[in-house]
């Protein structure tokens, strides 16, 4: 089944801009599943704030109205997730049925935020506390709107964290390459990233939703780009060149990255 999630595949590995890349993942789950808004809601354990950044129609709430980490925990489809542990996209009404209520508490954050209870989630980290896109329709989201996020919930698991990844690297070593570093596609910095904190290519293959001979594609195209023979001079010249975060003695530039794939 084609649609928009999959002609944007290309423009969405192909930019350079966290935000634009995100936006364009957005508006193509939003057109093939007609829904009218995506919501992309991360919570950490232990953390007070819930991270979400909204898509669709204009919609824009004050940021004090804008539910905590707490009244995420309390929606039912975060508890369905950690009740039964099911990836599968969901809908709010089957999480329900499941026996995950939508308590009073969560019915209150819908009419302040005056959005409708019709929603569906698709995890985009499975195995982290709440990551992921729920989509938000006006009226009952029927199974022929979820037929586009069941067959390609692989792939959108996998550019979510291709943009993910990128966002990561800008905020923790914004890098300014040199002046002659090769030119890298989006695509190729993360698997250049993930090399760097010693993922083998199964481990950024999951990460990414391809396959570990993809992966060996980008590595291939990296060598000869950079002029090296394998990932420890790949990541050496990257590191030379302003590609990567220089090394920090005692410190692992990206530390922490290899346990999550």
């Amino acid at each position: 089944m084609r649609g928009r999630i999959t002609d944007v595949m290309a423009d969405i590995l192909d930019e350079h801009d966290v935000a634009t890349a995100r936006a364009l993942l957005a508006e193509a789950m939003l057109a093939d599943t007609d829904t009218e808004m995506a919501t992309r809601v991360s919570v950490r354990a232990g953390r007070p704030d819930a991270l979400l950044r909204i898509h669709g129609h204009g919609f824009r709430p004050a940021a004090e109205l804008l539910p905590r980490a707490a009244d995420i925990r309390g929606h039912p489809l975060y508890r369905y997730r950690a009740r039964t542990g099911d990836t599968r996209p969901t809908r709010l009404e089957d999480a329900v049925r499941a026996g995950c209520h939508l308590g009073e508490a969560t019915r209150r954050v819908f009419e302040t935020l005056r959005i409708s209870a019709h929603q569906v989630e698709l995890t985009a980290s499975p195995g982290r506390e709440y990551d992921g896109w729920t989509l938000i329709a006006p009226s009952p989201i029927g199974r022929l709107q979820m037929r586009p996020l069941e067959e390609h919930a692989r792939l959108l698991r996998g550019l979510d964290s291709h943009i993910e990844l990128l966002a990561r690297m800008r905020a923790l070593a914004p890098i300014a390459p040199d002046a002659g570093a090769p030119v890298l596609t989006p695509r190729e910095q993360t698997v250049l990233h993930l090399m760097h904190a010693n993922c083998t290519a199964a481990a950024i293959g999951s990460r990414l939703g391809v396959s570990p001979r993809t992966v060996h594609k980008h590595q291939e195209n990296l060598y000869r780009k950079l002029g090296a023979r394998d990932r420890l001079g790949a990541v050496l010249v990257g590191q030379r060149t302003g590609l990567l975060p220089s090394p920090v003695a005692g410190e692992e530039p990206v530390a922490g990255w290899a346990g999550r794939v």
